[in-house]
């Protein structure tokens, strides 16, 4: 009778624990779902704005040439 008892709660208790394990897999595998998109839409943000960059650089937009003896002698401020 006893070795009964232990059988039968050892099954439940393997059917708990294989249920545990099943909802915190769907849990996180959710999650890592949602990260890895928001990850990839970031990626893809970021190439956009290295593209305009490069464009911004080739045009010459946006900079300010300054001569490289000019620009040795600029002191820049200490207090960051």
């Amino acid at each position: 009778m006893n070795k009964r008892i232990k059988t039968k709660h050892q099954h439940h208790e393997d059917a708990l624990r294989k249920q545990i394990e099943e909802e915190v897999q769907i849990k996180y595998l959710k999650r890592i779902d949602y990260l890895v998109g928001g990850n990839n839409e970031l990626a893809s943000l970021l190439k956009i704005a290295e593209d305009r960059c490069r464009e911004l650089e080739k045009n010459g937009e946006g900079c300010i040439h300054i001569p490289n003896a000019t620009a040795d002698c600029i002191v820049l401020e200490e207090n960051f």
